[in-house]
């Protein structure tokens, strides 16, 4: 027993320093093949990428103001009767294009015009009383207070005409400005009351628009700077106006603030109440770095660009951290 246990150890060493060869040659195999890797990887160039420049050169910039607005008519009301009455005269047609002081609406005057032709004829003949009273005041014959009298019996009748003739004027619906009409809302035989609309009526050139912006640009906008705008109804067309007031006060509410401008509408394409997008061209300018807006990324560092440097071995796209971007309008 005893001459097998010798035998049995140096069994168990042999087997131990194989298996510690063995492994250590798996590592050092590994390694090798590692740093084998490592160095062809090195020496291999990278693929080349084909890329687009661009050159980002300084310019000078317009700023605009961009917003929403709606469209108003530089002039547009309802017209109504100022007068009860039943309508004798209908001279207008829904649609219509009218002038200034054009009679649209007539109601029935036959009672006022009875009237006016009596208060006429009564003041030619207190007209006719106050000169011969005049003459012989001037002659010593009538006294002052006859003359006094006589003056305030014209003066009485020449009112009176003049209420009539009134009268007979709020008895038509007359156009107070050149406009188009909109749908009439009365007919002929029609019995109206006082402020019963007749008809509405805009004037389509030149139009108003009316947009908001916010407070903090207030300093930037004036009176005169130029404005276009463009509506969904008419694709690829734009509108020019300027600028014609701002309002005396922010809205607490939005801290916004009322613009107004004109705009021309020469062929009347546009109409009061259309919803139109308003660009505003600012008087004043500034200086950039323009560069396409493809060229900037983004990742969760922020904005980032690639500037192309001078390398030893050419040049080299280089990562850039973009610290501002600005835009051409506000």
């Amino acid at each position: 027993m005893a001459s097998h246990k010798p035998r049995l150890a140096r069994r168990i060493v042999f087997m131990l320093i194989f298996a510690g060869v063995i492994y250590g040659g798996v590592i050092g195999l590994n390694r090798f093949i590692g740093a084998k890797i490592r160095t062809d990887i090195a020496a291999t160039p990278l693929p080349v990428v084909s890329v687009s420049v661009a050159k980002a050169v300084e310019q000078t910039w317009p700023i605009e103001l961009r917003a929403v607005g709606s469209l108003r008519a530089l002039q547009g009301t309802t017209l109504t009767a100022q007068s009860p009455g039943t309508v004798t005269g209908l001279h207008i047609e829904s649609g219509q294009k009218v002038s200034r002081g054009q009679l649209l609406v007539q109601l029935n005057d036959n009672v006022v015009q009875a009237r006016l032709a009596n208060d006429q004829a009564r003041l030619v003949n207190s007209r006719q009383r106050l000169e011969r009273q005049r003459k012989l005041y001037a002659r010593k014959v009538t006294s002052e207070g006859a003359l006094q009298d006589a003056e305030a019996a014209y003066r009485e009748a020449r009112a009176s005409v003049q209420a009539d003739r009134a009268a007979l004027a709020n008895l038509q619906v007359r156009a107070p400005f050149d406009g188009h009409l909109g749908i009439r809302d009365v007919s002929l035989g029609q019995y109206v009351s006082p402020g019963t609309p007749v008809v509405n009526i805009q004037q389509w050139a030149p139009l108003r628009v009316q947009f908001q912006v916010p407070q903090r640009d207030l300093p930037s906008i004036a009176v005169g700077d130029r404005i276009a705008l463009d509506v969904d109804g008419l694709p690829g067309k734009s509108f020019t106006g300027k600028v014609t007031a701002l309002g005396a006060a922010v809205d607490t509410a939005t801290r916004n603030i009322r613009v107004e401008g004109v705009v021309a509408n020469p062929k009347t394409e546009l109409r009061p109440g259309m919803f139109a997008r308003v660009v505003v061209h600012l008087s004043r300018t500034r200086k950039i770095v323009a560069v396409p807006r493809t060229a900037i990324s983004f990742n969760t560092y922020g904005e980032y660009i690639y500037v192309v440097e001078p390398a030893s071995k050419g040049e080299t796209a280089v990562q850039r951290i973009v610290k501002k971007i600005g835009r051409a309008h506000v």
